[in-house]
């Protein structure tokens, strides 16, 4: 857990309700996919089995204590387990592995494998939600440029050197105050002072101004870090 984590979780740990149900929200894709790991099957929120998770987290929240080295993930984890193991038994749903892990060395090393693989699932989808976000973000920041994120496959230099080049060209850009102070205030690419100051084409920014102009924008916001690195990915950068 991050420090804003750990301060969320001292919060609703204390009786704030606001706090744990933002951390309730924040860890639901962690919740849910554990679940599905610890059942062996798909679960929905609409399953007992979630609703046997969730409240084993609610339980985390309450009676977690650091003092131990523990992490808070591997904790409510085990909770989990614990409470749907129990359910399992008394459902008597021999399907279920969880029936076969009894307490002992090989519970807990089973245990500790499933809540790495859950935790790398959770992880990923984080990942995948924080840059659906960024994605937002920048697709708003380029509508006053007339631009849509969409449309950007279509502008994107078909040659992997041409795309290096401009990685190149809009990292100059953005670093140079006057060209700046121009683009954020027409909304529109200062292609005759780029070119008299850098010596770039014309006709090349021109070409490529809604690429560079999505460039510049990503530069000047390194907070969209998820999306940043997966362009510069693709871009093989």
């Amino acid at each position: 857990m991050n420090s804003d984590e750990q301060k969320e979780l001292i919060l609703a740990k204390s009786g704030d309700e606001l706090a744990r149900e933002r951390m309730i929200r924040h860890y639901k894709p962690y919740i849910i996919n554990a679940t599905g790991h610890i059942s062996k099957r798909y679960i929905t929120w609409s399953d007992e089995e979630a609703s046997i998770a969730l409240l084993a987290f609610n339980r985390a929240i309450d009676t977690f204590d650091d003092n131990g080295g523990r992490q808070f993930l591997s904790y409510a984890y085990l909770l989990m387990n614990r409470d749907l193991i129990d359910y399992f038994r008394k459902e008597k749903r021999e399907k279920h592995l969880s029936l076969n892990l009894l307490a002992g060395e090989e519970e807990t090393a089973a245990t500790e494998q499933e809540f790495k693989t859950s935790v790398a699932h959770f992880q990923k989808q984080v990942r995948s939600m924080e840059i659906v976000e960024e994605i937002l973000e920048l697709d708003e920041a380029l509508r006053p440029y007339k631009i849509s994120f969409e449309e950007l496959e279509d502008h994107s230099p078909k040659h992997r050197d041409s795309r290096m080049h401009l990685f190149e060209v809009a990292s100059n850009i953005a670093a140079d105050s006057e060209c700046m102070t121009q683009l954020q205030r027409k909304k529109k690419l200062p292609i005759s002072a780029i070119s008299k100051k850098m010596g770039y084409n014309k006709k090349l920014l021109e070409r490529h101004r809604k690429y560079l102009i999505t460039l510049i924008l990503l530069e000047i916001n390194p907070h969209w870090e998820q999306l940043s690195q997966f362009i510069r990915k693709e871009e093989g950068h």
